[in-house]
């Protein structure tokens, strides 16, 4: 009786864990670490796409909806990114990257958004 009142506390206490859909919000999104990762991106990603309206949204609104973009005034016009996950293996160069990316028309407002995704590919 004591190992399933053991077994049953040890469900309770990791399954939150193994959950890997969590609830966006902004807070937890825009929270990085002292690394510079963003750690609850990846599991707030689905929740995030699928259950927000996200087309149609002004800049202005996206921002305020999930906080400011990545791009570091890269150059680009029409597309905003946010980083998802940035795997570096054991170099200082990036091995797998994931982004979240909005596309915008002339009028600032999201057409589009899609994930992106690259890997290093080994020579």
């Amino acid at each position: 009786m004591r190992e399933v009142k053991l077994i049953v506390i040890l469900v309770f206490i990791l399954l939150p864990f193994a959950c890997s859909n969590t609830k966006f919000e902004k807070t937890g999104w825009i929270y990085q670490s002292d690394v510079g990762m963003y750690p609850n991106r990846e599991n707030m990603l689905k929740d995030l796409t699928e259950n927000n309206t996200l087309k149609g949204l002004t800049y202005r609104e996206l921002i305020a909806k999930i906080g400011p973009d990545e791009n570091y005034n890269s150059g680009y016009d029409t597309c905003i990114f946010y980083s998802i996950m940035t795997d570096y293996g054991r170099n200082i160069d990036p091995v797998y990257t994931k982004n979240l990316v909005f596309k915008f028309n002339n009028d600032s407002v999201v057409v589009d958004y899609k994930i992106e995704e690259w890997k290093h590919e080994k020579k």
